[in-house]
């Protein structure tokens, strides 16, 4: 009799980039299924009559935004298989817009999850400009609006929840990067953030480009 494989959870960590920034949270699962199974990793499976993986993002990407750090945990039958190896397997068989950077067994549950910190990058025609930007954050209050769960409009203090930002010129184009709450129990979308800022300045070119650079625990530690 063989031996019996016992499961084991990982964490692939990759960037999303370039169109795949326009795939939406539903159709990410579907890539990541079929990516999966490309693949050939020993990828453990639901069961049932529509067996698929079993598979759980960290904290979805908002459309449109591209990413430095997302995290999609899943788990593999061969305990014994280096991840090394599963990692380059599932290197091998991502389009352009997806980069692995690691695979690895998770160190933080997701729970842990608590802030991210993102880079946005305006159009040079947008009118943003650091003195602007910066007088803006700088502010008491920064109120804005948002829809509840239960269909109700909000209203509520931002500058409450902006945790750091920092304004510059990277000689091309104005930068922000700024780190917001994120994770079950707060989340701040920075379009928030930014759509209140265009309609400060009264923007004839309301646009900007969204990166998010990393995850952080509610320990400060980088979620991985």
């Amino acid at each position: 009799m063989g031996r019996v494989f016992a499961l084991k959870n990982v964490r692939l960590l990759y960037k999303k980039s370039g169109a795949l920034r326009f795939a939406s949270h539903l159709d990410m699962n579907r890539f990541m299924t079929r990516l999966l199974r490309l693949s050939k990793v020993p990828v453990w499976y639901t069961e049932g009559f529509n067996k698929h993986p079993y598979i759980t993002f960290a904290l979805p990407l908002s459309l449109g935004f591209t990413s430095e750090w997302e995290a999609v945990d899943f788990r593999i039958t061969d305990d014994e298989m280096p991840l090394k190896k599963a990692k380059e397997m599932i290197a091998a068989v991502c389009p352009n817009g997806i980069e692995v950077i690691d695979l690895l067994e998770p160190t933080y549950k997701v729970g842990k999850i608590s802030s991210a910190e993102f880079e946005i990058v305006f159009a040079g025609d947008s009118g943003a400009e650091v003195e602007t930007i910066e007088s803006f954050l700088n502010q008491a209050e920064i109120l804005v609006s948002k829809n509840t769960k239960r269909g109700n409009i909000e209203q509520f203090n931002a500058k409450e929840k902006i945790l750091e930002f920092n304004a510059f010129d990277n000689g091309s184009n104005l930068c922000l990067n700024i780190k917001l709450p994120a994770g079950g129990s707060d989340n701040l979308n920075p379009k928030i953030i930014t759509s209140a800022y265009f309609e400060k300045i009264e923007s004839k070119n309301p646009f900007c480009s969204i990166n998010r650079k990393m995850l952080y625990t509610s320990d400060g530690n980088i979620f991985k």
